[in-house]
């Protein structure tokens, strides 16, 4: 399957998803107005963020998973691929928080939409913490309404119930990663072996590794076909990560729904930053020190960053560390005895991953 393959399956799958997701928000909305006008209101503007935007990675992921196992019951489990995507929106939301990110899509975040409001409605009040509040039990709600989806399968109950086991066990592994993240940012520094468990945690296991898993978990597929998936999925999902580092720095804004450098700004240590550091002469380094953490980097600085991270050599080394990440994930694939439709899909994400030009 060649790469544009892949950008037409996964904006044709987009779709589906999306009015299952517009199907179950519509449904919590109505709900929601019954016990409340205001949640109701927010519910609605978590709504517009959540389809403006957005790969729907993680659902096609347990749709494949699922396929991959050999389940059959499409209409089942594209309805239960949505709850991975609300419970990725939950754990958005907190990220936003724990980043001070005012975009998401390219519209504000939840947190930044009702840090304006409360300034308006209650200008003695202190705003920010009504808002961060807001978004942290606004998430809370979505992770549930995640869990209900999946609770609510149309699958054996065992399998229901294994499934459910697994999310939990995602999330928890999420959060050891997001802590690690936080703890790297205020350290400082970090050692190349720690940032690649980071990712491994925050998001291979996240992103691939889990919703493979939940939609093999869901075919009724035993342990030893989840170990086989783990085996390509966690490079594959390290790969992307590495990718997404960069994209977060030389890419657009259109690209990545956020203002360009705010891992930059935001002090994000990463391998790019670690490797930078390492490749560094004296006076790189300084600068590099200089301008990671700077809250009002301007664009000049951030092309000046740019500058050291391609001519460190750092750039191409971490690329080159995705790569053989990607070419991991693909000999695991290959040894695989899967349905042709997920071996095609699995490779071709792979190839897409490859062929990134960031």
């Amino acid at each position: 399957m060649q790469t544009m393959d892949i950008m037409k399956e996964l904006a044709a799958f987009k779709e589906m998803i999306d009015r299952e997701l517009a199907t179950v928000l519509d449904e919590a909305i109505a709900e929601m107005k019954k016990k409340d006008r205001f949640t109701a209101s927010v519910l609605t503007y978590f709504k517009k963020t959540v389809l403006n935007g957005g790969k729907r990675l993680r659902p096609m992921f347990l749709y494949y998973g699922y396929r991959a196992a050999g389940g059959k019951d499409r209409a089942a489990i594209l309805r239960a691929a949505a709850s991975i995507e609300l419970v990725h929106a939950f754990m958005l939301m907190h990220d936003d928080l724990v980043d001070r990110d005012d975009l998401r899509h390219g519209m504000k975040t939840v947190h930044a939409r009702y840090h304006t409001i409360a300034r308006r409605l209650f200008p003695k009040k202190d705003a920010q913490h009504f808002s961060f509040s807001l978004a942290l039990v606004l998430g809370d709600f979505v992770y549930a309404l995640g869990n209900r989806i999946l609770f609510s399968a149309p699958f054996p109950p065992q399998r229901v119930v294994r499934a459910l086991k697994r999310l939990q066990e995602i999330v928890a592994l999420t959060w050891v990663g997001e802590t690690q993240d936080v703890y790297m940012e205020y350290r400082g520094k970090a050692s190349e072996k720690d940032i690649l468990a980071m990712y491994e945690n925050k998001t291979a296991r996240y992103t691939f590794e889990g919703p493979l898993q939940l939609g093999a978990i869901l075919a009724g597929a035993p342990d030893s076909f989840l170990k086989k998936i783990s085996t390509a999925a966690l490079p594959l999902g390290i790969a992307f990560q590495i990718y997404d580092d960069i994209l977060g720095i030389f890419g657009s804004e259109k690209e990545i729904g956020k203002p360009v450098g705010s891992d930059v700004r935001e002090g994000k240590i990463t391998l790019l930053i670690t490797r930078a550091r390492k490749n560094a002469n004296h006076a790189q380094r300084r600068l590099i020190n200089d301008l990671l953490g700077k809250e009002n980097l301007s664009g000049e600085d951030l092309e000046r960053f740019r500058s050291i991270l391609v001519s460190t050599g750092a750039l191409s080394d971490v690329k080159s560390v995705a790569q053989h990440h990607i070419r991991q994930g693909k000999q695991h694939l290959a040894r695989m005895q899967l349905p042709q439709e997920a071996r095609e899909f699995l490779l071709g994400v792979a190839d897409y991953l490859a062929a990134r030009t960031m």
